[in-house]
């Protein structure tokens, strides 16, 4: 796909599309206190919502001593808030349907970490086991109320996973945190869509206290979920993109008053609008949008270090690797260590049109799509269909405003 910006634009406003985040945390909430009545996909869904919704409907419709198989796609999310939500809702104490729990995966899931999870659940009788040949993870046991302890070092899905699950047990329960949490802004988000539904989950120390039997009342009919700051990062870039060319962007449905942790894109733009050179930017607890940052520095910057990148490289691509090629094709110096990535000033001398690849990434898409729009350069693009994951009206919109 030829992606050509030079003399096309945005038609002056667009909407940045529901939060996953959120609308992940509202299914599976409003499905345990429930509700089966937003299972089926709407054609504007992204695929991680899908994902979402086809493992729930598989436990709506689960048979006792019958294996479950959960489709998660490639969703991270999906896979970490159903491993604890499947093992409670099927198989907790009390309970107990006898199932066996099979996690089907796509691309590079099957890759990323679940130890700390694995860990926590297994002294409360649940194994998740890996499957290499089928490339899914096996979870067995029957989940028992107690106390549980997770590294939250790691991600901080595992701990969203595990509160959101622990409301199903009759008797109360306690989640104790150890290490830094990463990404503890999605906890809070978390915290706020189970409270709206009436189950409050209050952190003591280090420690979630969970109340017992908290899934009591069914929801009414339909919710309505925020804008996404992680896609809404991406437009916002596409605005300071196209303002540096004197054209006018209107980003629209995002809630700035947002417990998203993407939403530390602002603060990011307004030191593009600092007249400084050289900047750092720490990126551990926001690492989806750090690509786009990174995109943007080489044509504000002479120098943009970016820190706390690490998790960048188990994601749907290595993302280090893959922003470092792209911007390399451009010849953008980087430089990388294992916990930072250093960006150097665009110097203007790419030639016409440029190969990129997506890795088959959303981000690393839409990344070509920001440099297609900085540069004025045509992009050929080995494929757009992977904006499906988190973005699929973004298509749409390529085909109308960008695409030559």
């Amino acid at each position: 796909m030829i992606i050509a910006a030079a003399d096309r634009c945005f038609n002056g406003s667009v909407d940045a599309p529901p939060s996953k985040s959120v609308y992940h945390r509202e299914l599976i909430v409003r499905f345990l206190c429930g509700d089966r009545d937003n299972l089926q996909p709407d054609r504007t869904d992204n695929d991680d919502v899908r994902a979402t919704k086809a493992c729930l409907s598989a436990l709506a419709s689960a048979v006792a001593g019958e294996e479950v198989r959960l489709p998660c796609n490639e969703s991270g999310s999906t896979l970490r808030f159903m491993i604890p939500v499947a093992a409670s809702f099927l198989n907790g104490q009390g309970r107990d349907m006898g199932c066996r729990i099979v996690c089907e995966t796509e691309g590079r899931l099957f890759d990323r970490p679940v130890k700390e999870l694995a860990d926590a659940l297994k002294p409360q009788g649940v194994t998740i086991d890996l499957d290499e040949k089928s490339r899914t993870f096996i979870v067995t046991g029957t989940m028992m109320p107690g106390e549980y302890e997770i590294d939250g070092s790691v991600s901080s899905q595992y701990i969203s996973g595990l509160i959101m699950a622990l409301p199903l047990f009759e008797n109360d329960c306690k989640l104790r945190v150890r290490g830094q949490v990463k990404s503890v802004h999605y906890i809070g988000l978390t915290q706020d869509v189970m409270a709206k539904y009436g189950c409050e989950i209050p952190l003591k120390d280090d420690t979630f206290i969970i109340k017992g039997g908290a899934y009591s009342t069914k929801p009414s009919k339909g919710f309505t979920v925020e804008g996404d700051w992680s896609n809404g990062a991406f437009l916002l870039c596409i605005k300071k993109a196209l303002a540096l060319r004197g054209r006018e962007l209107t980003v629209n449905n995002l809630n700035y008053d947002s417990r998203q942790g993407d939403k530390a894109i602002l603060d990011f733009l307004a030191l593009t609008e600092s007249g400084i050179n050289e900047i750092r930017f720490d990126c551990s607890d926001i690492p989806d949008i750090a690509p786009y940052m990174a995109v943007t520095s080489a044509f504000i910057f002479e120098k943009a270090v970016f820190s706390g990148i690490a998790r960048l490289r188990i994601k749907e691509s290595d993302r280090v690797m893959a922003v470092r090629e792209q911007l390399k094709a451009f010849g953008i110096m980087t430089e990388e260590e294992q916990d930072s990535l250093t960006i150097y000033a665009y110097k203007g001398d790419a030639p016409k049109r440029i190969k990129l690849s997506s890795y088959h990434d959303h981000r690393m898409a839409m990344c070509a799509i920001l440099l297609a729009v900085f540069t004025g350069k045509e992009i050929d693009l080995d494929d757009i269909e992977c904006v499906n994951k988190s973005f699929p009206e973004l298509r749409e919109i390529i085909e109308k405003e960008i695409k030559q």
